[in-house]
């Protein structure tokens, strides 16, 4: 018999009863504090050394198949279950979202029974036990009493039965970041013979969080850590506006960043998409969360009508249920269209967040070369998504034509817009030199 239980993850809430799934969110607690989107946060903090850009002369080596996919399987969920279904489909890696760290740098087990059981009923796939600070600060963590972390860590990892240990850090800022570093190489020596380290984080690239590359380039080149999972959806979340999960331009620009470092990386990949209320004004709703569960019955929608961007290389939706709504879909054509992309750059390990949201079977289907995904809906063909937002930002917005004077941030200060809001509308524009763009001002 199914638990019930919730935790925030990833910005939203799913709340699981056995295999079946209802969805629902919960935003970012840092999203009103930046500037820009989801996963794709600037972290504030001193500059350091980057790497260079990816030089043009790297080929990378082509892989014929995954050596990893994984999934993880949350506390909150029938974890004894998720773990027989994955294991069956032949996921190699399972990651049990059962370590919480607090404000204070202690590390507490979740669900320890449900752990067990989902443990014993992973059958040959490799078992870690993920640790999280689920958003939450690890300033004391990673920057004050870091041994004292170590310890909790080590205990609450003994505890587990988990063979292997992943550190899902989320919301690092560069000292926090820089922390993690020291971390890792205190901590990895201290790990049961034959344990490996992984560590889950958000995506650094020349675009997003550069000032932390050098870090980032760091973890990539110890030898105590055996692969960073980067953390490649959320480019558009519960609190933005429509818009795309994971664009694949982003999603290559991430992957040739780090193409010299490829065999370390493993890219998690979300299960689940967002579906948000477009009123006609300049209001920013909350969305629903709709899992691959979830599509059949979305599909039945009144007016609903699926396409496919290709410059995105994802799926949307719009339909009718008290005014328009529009979703960004999870998508098994997406999941190969980039597991494909990763093969051809050798990238060997994919993660998805999380199991229970979609049929592990299919999802595993679709970690393959030359496989044609069957999506639960059919769809048409389209350009992107600004083929559906530039067209209602021109009704509920004033323009402007940037001349090259100004920056974002001083047009939004001279309309009285707040500085989120403002790139939120504008999230086409980039750099600091704005000069020929449409400017929309909500």
């Amino acid at each position: 018999m199914g638990r019930h239980r919730k935790r925030t993850r990833r910005g939203f809430e799913l709340r699981l009863n056995g295999k079946s799934a209802q969805a629902a969110g919960v935003a970012f607690g840092v999203i009103a504090l930046v500037a820009t989107i989801g996963c794709v946060i600037y972290s504030s903090g001193a500059s350091g050394a980057a790497p260079d850009d990816p030089p043009v002369r790297f080929t990378p080596e082509p892989l014929d198949k995954l050596d990893r996919v994984e999934g993880w399987v949350p506390y909150w969920t029938d974890e004894a279950q998720i773990a027989r279904d994955a294991a069956a489909a032949g996921f190699t890696d399972l990651l049990f979202f059962h370590g919480s760290v607090d404000d204070g740098g202690r590390v507490k087990l979740e669900d320890e029974p449900g752990l067990a059981r989902g443990l014993a009923g992973a059958g040959d796939a490799r078992c870690w036990l993920t640790v999280t600070n689920h958003g939450g600060s690890l300033r004391e963590a990673l920057t004050g009493d870091v041994d004292a972390h170590i310890e909790s860590l080590l205990s609450a990892f003994q505890r587990s039965g988990c063979r292997h240990l992943d550190l899902d850090y989320e919301s690092l800022d560069y000292a926090m970041a820089d922390g993690l570093v020291g971390l890792c190489e205190k901590l990895a020596p201290r790990l049961p013979e034959g344990a490996m380290l992984g560590l889950t984080l958000q995506p650094a690239d020349s675009h997003l969080r550069p000032e932390q590359r050098g870090l980032y380039l760091r973890l990539l080149e110890s030898p105590h850590v055996y692969t960073v999972r980067m953390m490649m959806y959320d480019y558009h979340w519960k609190n933005s506006l429509p818009g795309a999960l994971y664009p694949m331009p982003a999603f290559r620009r991430l992957v040739k960043e780090w193409g010299e470092h490829a065999h370390k990386l493993t890219l998690a990949l979300p299960l689940y998409g967002y579906d948000w209320a477009r009123p006609e004004d300049t209001s920013i709703p909350r969305a629903d969360v709709v899992t691959l569960r979830d599509m059949p019955a979305l599909a039945n929608k009144a007016g609903f009508d699926a396409v496919w961007m290709r410059d995105e290389g994802e799926l949307a939706a719009r339909y009718n249920d008290g005014g328009v709504r529009m979703a960004a879909l999870p998508s098994l054509r997406a999941i190969q269209a980039r597991v494909e992309y990763m093969l051809d750059w050798g990238v060997p390990g994919v993660s998805f967040w999380h199991i229970a949201c979609a049929n592990p079977s299919e999802v595993r289907a679709s970690c393959e070369r030359d496989v044609p995904p069957r999506d639960a809906v059919s769809y048409d063909q389209g350009r992107n998504w600004g083929d559906w937002l530039d067209p209602w930002k021109l009704r509920v917005c004033r323009t402007i034509i940037a001349d090259g004077t100004q920056t974002l941030d001083a047009i939004a200060t001279e309309h009285g817009v707040s500085r989120s809001v403002m790139y939120r509308f504008n999230e086409h524009i980039t750099g600091t030199q704005i000069r020929g763009e449409t400017v929309y001002i909500p």
